[in-house]
């Protein structure tokens, strides 16, 4: 059983590598989620695990990996929230966020994508309005994760019946084939979409993803503190170009993090646009 001073000291390491913090009433939860690492390293206490991080040299590297996997939470879903992924497609209609250059690629960031329904969500989106106005709408979708576990799951691109629930039978039938009670995310939706690794507390990371037209950061926020919140919120500022858009949980608010924004409010919904 983990005891407390353990809890601190692996709840601290956790804050420091991702930005995740558990509170003291997340004692239980952050026990069950580490046992089976404990079981397979054959380590009899929390704190040996906590010193296998920290000064286990390559090992810890790897594991540090894995323990990304099991502290991250990855409840997804194609086609989440509609009033968010509405105001998305109305905006890409408008041609409100047409790049710098007429013809330029819209660049979209999902950030924290998880297995990958919320960019490949937005790629079938994008399409389909591509075949309603019978336009050319270049575009580029971004999938980051912290977790190489569920990127390798979004990358292989095939769903069971509970991520695809939303899904409309058309889109299904158009964008996916199915084969044992799976159903596997066609090419011509994959190839808009680059699944990489990418570390929201690590500064240098967010270079990659500069000049964004679109940046979605779901159910994220709820996991940091007030420092980490304004820590993630400013460098998602500084990756969007002018009138870019950010979009947060339905839940979650920059009010008190950040006064950048200028707030859009939509029925069922509100996004955020650099100044």
């Amino acid at each position: 059983m983990m005891n407390r001073e353990e809890f601190v000291m692996l709840r601290d390491f956790i804050y420091e590598k991702t930005g995740i913090y558990f509170t003291e009433n997340k004692m239980y939860l952050l026990e069950s989620r580490l046992t089976n690492r404990l079981q397979d390293l054959g380590l009899s206490s929390y704190e040996d695990y906590y010193y296998s991080l920290k000064f286990g040299g390559e090992k810890a590297r790897n594991e540090i990996n894995n323990l990304f996997d099991v502290v991250t939470t990855n409840e997804t879903s194609f086609f989440r929230n509609p009033p968010q992924l509405d105001v998305f497609k109305m905006m890409v209609q408008k041609g409100c966020c047409n790049g710098d250059m007429p013809g330029s690629p819209i660049k979209i960031w999902s950030a924290a994508c998880s297995t990958g329904e919320e960019p490949y969500t937005l790629a079938i989106i994008v399409l389909e309005l591509v075949e309603a106005l019978r336009k050319n709408i270049p575009f580029m979708i971004y999938g980051t994760d912290i977790s190489a576990k569920v990127l390798e799951s979004a990358k292989r691109g095939v769903f069971n019946p509970y991520s695809i629930r939303n899904t409309d039978d058309k889109i299904m039938k158009k964008y996916f084939t199915g084969e044992n009670n799976l159903f596997a995310l066609k090419e011509q939706v994959k190839r808009y979409v680059k699944i990489d690794f990418m570390n929201l507390m690590e500064e240098n990371s967010y270079r990659a993803y500069r000049q964004m037209d679109f940046i979605f950061c779901r159910n994220v926020l709820i996991y940091f503190d007030e420092k980490m919140k304004k820590k993630v919120i400013d460098s998602l500022y500084e990756c969007l170009k002018p009138k870019g858009i950010l979009i947060i949980g339905h839940a979650e608010s920059l009010h008190n993090i950040s006064r950048a924004f200028k707030p859009l409010v939509f029925p069922g919904t509100i996004a955020y646009q650099r100044g």
